[in-house]
């Protein structure tokens, strides 16, 4: 089972196709990309229309009724992942194992949590080795944040001490306000980059 609070998710689109499975009549299939994703699974958010009681879902060649697919009792989809940057193409079998519907400027969304049920050996290799890269990449710009940051804090320090000894008030304000700002940024980035770094120890990504 996908547990979203162990899996460390990723916000990165990536191309997907998808087939929903179970179907008397196969539906189109569907193109859109991911929200986010992590080494068990990935979420998306489609677009749907609501009209005499019925969700038609738009992300594929026409609209399609969604509703005979959400009355299965065990909803799975066949999928394509396009991994980026050389458009390498990986399949599988996934399990809906969430699903939420919303508005959003006088329009309907559907979201939707995937696990990764099954993948060749080879397939989920190279998913879980993208899904590393990406989290090392991410984490390494929160990094890069947390040693701007401080180099920032440390500015606003000195230009407050300038500003007190100069007895510039607007000066020492300047200061101060930079400095907080470059702590709060310090924080941040220190925050996330650790729970980056947490994650790899804990070879969850």
């Amino acid at each position: 089972m996908f547990n979203q609070r162990k899996s460390k998710r990723l916000e990165t689109a990536v191309p997907l196709r998808l087939m929903l499975l179970g179907m008397s009549k196969p539906p189109p299939t569907i193109e859109t990309a991911t929200t986010n994703i992590s080494p068990m699974g990935l979420s998306m958010k489609l677009r749907v229309t609501l009209s005499n009681g019925v969700l038609y879902m738009h992300e594929g060649e026409k609209p399609f009724n969604l509703i005979p697919y959400l009355v299965l009792g065990t909803k799975e989809v066949a999928m394509e992942i396009t991994l980026p940057p050389h458009d390498e193409k990986i399949r599988g079998k996934g399990k809906v194992i969430w699903y939420d519907f919303g508005s959003q400027e006088d329009a309907y969304y559907f979201k939707v949590g995937i696990f990764l049920k099954e993948m060749e050996t080879k397939d989920r290799k190279r998913w879980e080795g993208f899904v590393r890269d990406i989290a090392l990449k991410t984490g390494k710009v929160w990094h890069y944040m947390q040693i701007a940051s401080a180099f920032t804090f440390i500015a606003g320090i000195v230009i407050f001490i300038a500003g007190l000894g100069a007895k510039l008030a607007a000066t020492a304000k300047i200061g101060f306000f930079v400095s907080l700002i470059g702590f709060v940024g310090f924080v941040i980035g220190w925050w996330r980059h650790r729970s980056f770094m947490l994650f790899k120890r804990l070879q969850l990504f």
